[in-house]
């Protein structure tokens, strides 16, 4: 990786993109005075806050059906968890493949909604201060534009995400909620868990009033990943550029219930190629259904090609 690198303009960066071609092309939150220089040398003057939520975090039924694993060795594969050897060579160098399917696609998108409502609802930012960005794989990033939030430290940002995603959320809320009578001043999580009738609770076991708890978290929160926001010297994907382990498009999303995940980040060209794949599920890309394929030589558009080989699961055949 290439670190450090500063360009007065567009252009300039442009010209060396195209000078250099590279795989994958990243940018900081942070704001520096130097920012070519070494990092204790830089300056640091604040850091753009920055959310990240993931298909992979977000527990969806799906993913018992669609997660495999792989052998580095011998390049087979199998759905489901990895066994402790692979089955084929016995080797003991497997990974835990996470694959994505419509349905923990689409809850990804319900946890964006989310965040955007803590962010305007709880914090007050301007829903046109938030710029969101499909990551090109799984996810999506969400940029705010909010200088108030500039120079906040890990730490904030770190309470920032816990009460984000309910962590340590306590069941003495509740019982401040039933005492409320009316609730025209109630806000944050206090409005939220009103939604599930809180007065039911005043006579249940402690072990009751955590479950609805858990249930209250479960609906509301949006399950950001926490060492991104805290990170005030991230570097993310840059925007308009490939995603170097799917070949999809970093793009900005400006209406996420409409946004299609497996169509709209497609702009590779639909030109078949001839490939080998060693082991790849089923999987669907620019409207089209792919798989599954094991030890399988195929002719697949380029767009699929690249998903599958950009992840090391299949090689091109020259022709």
């Amino acid at each position: 990786m290439v670190r450090h690198l500063s360009f007065k303009n567009p252009g300039e960066l442009i010209a060396e993109l195209v000078k250099q071609a590279p795989s994958s092309v990243y940018c900081s939150n942070a704001i520096y005075e130097n920012p070519t220089l070494q990092m204790d040398e830089k300056g640091w003057l604040g850091a753009e806050l920055i959310f990240d939520i993931d298909a992979d975090s977000i527990p969806t039924p799906c993913k018992a059906k669609h997660n495999w694993w792989y052998c580095n060795s011998c390049r087979s594969g199998g759905m489901g968890t990895k066994p402790t050897r692979c089955p084929k060579c016995r080797s003991p160098g497997l990974e835990q493949v996470h694959w994505s399917c419509a349905e923990c696609l689409g809850a990804t998108k319900e946890h964006v909604k989310r965040l955007i409502g803590f962010l305007t609802k709880d914090f007050g930012v301007d829903e046109g201060a938030i710029r969101l960005y499909f990551s090109g794989n799984r996810g999506y990033h969400a940029q705010v534009l909010d200088e108030r939030f500039w120079k906040a430290d890990s730490q904030v940002r770190a309470e920032l995400a816990n009460y984000i995603r309910g962590n340590a959320l306590s069941p003495r809320l509740l019982s401040q909620n039933n005492k409320t009578t009316d609730d025209e001043g109630s806000f944050g999580w206090t409005r939220r868990s009103e939604l599930f009738q809180m007065s039911r609770t005043l006579n249940s076991s402690k072990r009751q009033v955590q479950k609805l708890v858990d249930e209250i978290i479960s609906t509301n929160a949006a399950y950001i990943d926490e060492a991104v926001t805290t990170d005030i010297h991230r570097v993310f994907r840059m925007p308009g550029t490939l995603h170097g382990n799917s070949g999809l498009l970093k793009m900005q999303v400006n209406d996420i219930d409409n946004f299609d995940p497996q169509l709209d980040p497609v702009v590779l060209p639909a030109e078949k190629v001839k490939v080998h794949v060693d082991f790849a599920p089923q999987f669907s890309l620019n409207g089209a259904d792919f798989g599954p394929y094991n030890a399988s030589t195929i002719q697949i558009p380029i767009y699929a090609a690249v998903f599958l080989i950009a992840r090391g699961f299949g090689s091109i055949i020259a022709s």
